[in-house]
């Protein structure tokens, strides 16, 4: 009887030391949405109508952030007057745009661009940016909107 008590000790010892000590995994790793001190890894997203095509300008700041390429996703909202801008958006992924590790002597941000030229006139658009770390994981920019005519 004293061994099963002795047993059963050890074993509830066990257990709450094994429920105190845990994993050791405090979280999973959060990557940054913006530089320290420097403001947005992405400023200024614009889409602008250039001719056929929807033209994606925006300044992108990669001196100390390890982003590995930018995804592009497009949403149709469908064509003016006929949108639902309430409505839940569906993204799809359109493009992807590489970073590549160039020296930015003085310069803090760089200009990039996307252009689609999968697009109708008459419709609605909008895009937002997908800034993917060398982990693969995914962090989404601001969305912008254009009525493309």
């Amino acid at each position: 009887m004293k061994r099963i008590c002795v047993k059963y000790s050890i074993l509830t010892l066990l257990i709450v030391f094994a429920n105190f000590t845990g994993c050791g995994v405090k979280g999973n790793p959060d990557i940054l949405s913006t530089v320290q001190g420097r403001g947005q890894i992405v400023q200024n997203l614009k889409a602008i109508s250039a001719g056929s095509a929807v033209q994606l300008n925006w300044e992108f700041y990669g001196r100390d952030t390890k982003i590995n390429y930018i995804v592009v996703e497009k949403s149709e909202l469908g064509s003016a007057g006929n949108e639902c801008r309430d409505c839940p958006r569906t993204f799809e992924r359109i493009g992807q745009v590489p970073i590549e590790k160039i020296s930015r002597e003085n310069r803090e941000y760089d200009s990039m661009h996307f252009t689609d030229v999968h697009v109708i006139n008459g419709k609605i658009y909008s895009y937002r940016l997908k800034l993917c770390h060398e982990t693969g994981a995914c962090q989404e920019s601001q969305t912008v909107e254009i009525d493309f005519k």
